[in-house]
């Protein structure tokens, strides 16, 4: 109780004294990569204060200088921070609407391009859909959680189409992501953080060149086959 006190003390407090300073460099340099680098820095720190560390496989997949939309499954709080810690790219997201009410935080997303939508809206949605290929297409990176929000029992939730969509309009090649153990760090509605190791595999990227709209589902499934393998070996290894 305690450390997630003191946890969420020191991201709120960051990001209070360095928005400005990010705000100020962006206007200056007209750059965002300041943004990402202030967090990737907050979470370093907050992962050393709470006793967290974080192993990768599969980093050596991801080419330089390829635009990808990174899909991952989704157990716990610390999924967003650590892809961004480990993801060899600055990108955008598809975030939920109300992320926009929170207050200076609200800003920064707005500089770094991530798409609040309304996923009851589907109006809103499309909308979201239409400009993330955009910038997809002018060379941004994507992350998305295609479940749409947290696993309560560590197994794969239904997967929405609307990432995939924007990834066949862009023809940007889809790379899935499994992140283990997160939830034993922090389960989805605790307070308390525990100390622990997540890990995060990268899996070969899946190519969408030529595909049409006709084949989101094959690359669904063929998404959701590549993250669920390793939360299959996990499983089998646990009943060993």
């Amino acid at each position: 109780m305690i450390r997630a006190t003191l946890l969420y003390l020191f991201v709120g407090l960051y990001i209070l004294l360095m928005a400005p300073f990010g705000m100020l460099w962006r206007w200056i340099t007209g750059k965002s990569a300041i943004f990402y680098k202030l967090a990737r820095l907050c979470i370093r720190t907050a992962g050393w204060l709470c006793g967290i560390k974080v192993s990768v496989r599969g980093s050596e997949k991801i080419s330089p200088g390829v635009t990808y939309v990174f899909l991952s499954n989704h157990q716990g709080n610390f999924d967003g921070p650590v892809l961004v810690h480990v993801i060899p790219r600055d990108w955008s997201a598809l975030i939920k609407k109300e992320m926009m009410r929170l207050p200076v935080f609200s800003l920064v997303l707005k500089q770094v391009q991530f798409i609040p939508i309304e996923r009851s809206n589907p109006k809103d949605a499309h909308s979201g859909i239409e400009r993330g290929a955009k910038l997809l297409s002018q060379g941004k990176s994507f992350l998305a959680f295609p479940e749409g929000t947290r696993s309560r029992d560590g197994q794969l939730g239904e997967f929405k189409k609307g990432v995939f969509i924007m990834a066949i309009k862009a023809q940007t090649p889809v790379v899935p992501i499994t992140i283990l153990n997160s939830a034993n760090v922090q389960p989805p509605g605790a307070y308390g953080v525990r100390p622990g190791r997540i890990e995060v595999i990268f899996h070969d990227p899946i190519e969408t060149k030529g595909m049409t709209l006709e084949d989101r589902n094959r690359l669904v499934q063929l998404t959701r086959d590549a993250i669920a393998s390793s939360l299959q070996a996990q499983d089998e290894l646990k009943s060993c």
